[in-house]
């Protein structure tokens, strides 16, 4: 990659033969084309090219969940890429496209030193209501009162997520959440994590099943 300050004519700007010309933050550069030789994606690249973009559809909706959630367990990364990196990993069965599956319970999206919450009791009520009670350890550092739960649902039948951000604090040990009147019959995953009051720690994700939506 090449840097200038002036070109003959200016600053380039786009492809010019084997050479694309860009700027960032006031700088421009020149950098060549990657070549491939005239060689073709093997099957293995094509499988995970088309994974990841699967799993980085999947995660998109959650963009400013996951920014908070991964904020710490990257490096040289974005938190929504080292997401999609563990999700990519650890969180999809299958050996090819037809059969790639998004593992529920393995899904995180958020990772960090914040004790979880134990959960005691997930329930879907009439009127597409969600009740989750949980209980939590002795309060530290780790596990203040005023630490807020954030609530993730999917449905697959919808292919839609429902968020609830700092829907309740710790010390409350249960939110009652209204899913929208639509979900009524599907059934629905859910997963639970909390963010502390200053926004710069979190607990690592738990999975709280599945629930069928009354």
């Amino acid at each position: 990659m090449a840097r200038y300050k002036n070109g003959i004519n200016g600053p380039i700007s786009g492809k010019v033969g084997a050479v694309v010309g860009s700027s960032w933050r006031g700088v421009e550069y020149l950098k060549s084309l990657p070549d491939r030789g005239g060689k073709a994606f093997t099957e293995k690249q094509k499988n995970q090219q088309f994974l990841m973009g699967m799993v980085s559809k999947w995660l998109k909706p959650l963009k400013r969940i996951i920014e908070i959630g991964y904020q710490i367990f990257v490096t040289g990364k974005t938190p929504m890429n080292g997401c999609v990196s563990y999700h990519m990993k650890h969180a999809v069965t299958g050996n090819s496209p037809l059969e790639y599956v998004i593992n529920f319970a393995k899904v995180i999206f958020s990772r960090g030193e914040l004790l979880i919450p134990l959960i005691k009791e997930v329930l879907g009520l009439m009127d597409a209501v969600l009740h989750i009670k949980w209980d939590n350890a002795s309060t530290s550092v780790f596990n203040n009162d005023d630490d807020k739960a954030t609530i993730v649902v999917y449905n697959p039948a919808k292919q839609a997520f429902v968020s609830f951000e700092n829907v309740a604090q710790r010390a409350d040990k249960e939110a009652v959440l209204q899913l929208p009147a639509a979900y009524a019959g599907d059934r629905v995953h859910c997963w639970q994590h909390f963010v502390n009051e200053r926004g710069d720690a979190v607990s690592t994700t738990v999975y709280l099943g599945e629930v069928l939506v009354s």
